[in-house]
């Protein structure tokens, strides 16, 4: 009989008024590679529950053999609207965090195209990842589409990670 024992180590990061979450980190094999990935919107996710969303994240992520995973929103507000100064703090965030990481992967789902404010930020998260010359990577479903969500039922159980493609910029006011 074998006993395989195992540690998933979370931290989670979020303003003293605990209203908006900035980072959650997960780590289960420091000597693997590790990822960031950007989603739109912060989940139920705590340092003990895990909503579906992380679930997923980090089952697909552990399958293409990676150790750790920080995952980041474009919007970090638990309760209400984003501030100038939560959004302000999430960009410093996510500069911070990219710098630890292997690779990035942009996975907020095809609904952004109807947010001008998600497609802003993404922009503007796009443009210093490109600077940094990170590795942007996003989900592709088994049809060759791109651009996923982790909760998208065609990918949720079984990532296929592709090289991002810029979309055009749109001017956006």
């Amino acid at each position: 009989m074998k006993i395989i024992k195992s540690i998933i180590k979370t931290e989670i990061t979020y303003d003293d008024e605990m209203k908006n979450k900035y980072i959650v980190k997960k780590e289960w094999d420091k000597a693997k590679r590790k990822a960031l990935i950007l989603m739109k919107n912060a989940g139920q996710t705590d340092e003990v529950v895990q909503d579906q969303t992380t679930m997923y994240v980090l089952n697909n992520l552990a399958k293409l053999d990676y150790g750790s995973v920080i995952i980041m929103n474009l919007f970090p507000s638990l309760e209400s609207k984003d501030t100038n100064e939560s959004a302000t703090e999430n960009l410093k965030c996510i500069q911070e965090e990219m710098t630890k990481v292997d690779d990035v992967i942009i996975a907020v789902g095809t609904g952004i195209e109807t947010s001008k404010e998600a497609q802003k930020r993404l922009n503007m998260i796009v443009a210093i990842l490109l600077d940094k010359k990170a590795t942007i990577l996003q989900i592709e479903c088994p049809k060759g589409r791109m651009g996923f969500h982790p909760l998208y039922p065609a990918v949720k159980n079984g990532w296929k990670l592709a090289p991002y493609e810029v979309p055009p910029v749109e001017q956006i006011d």
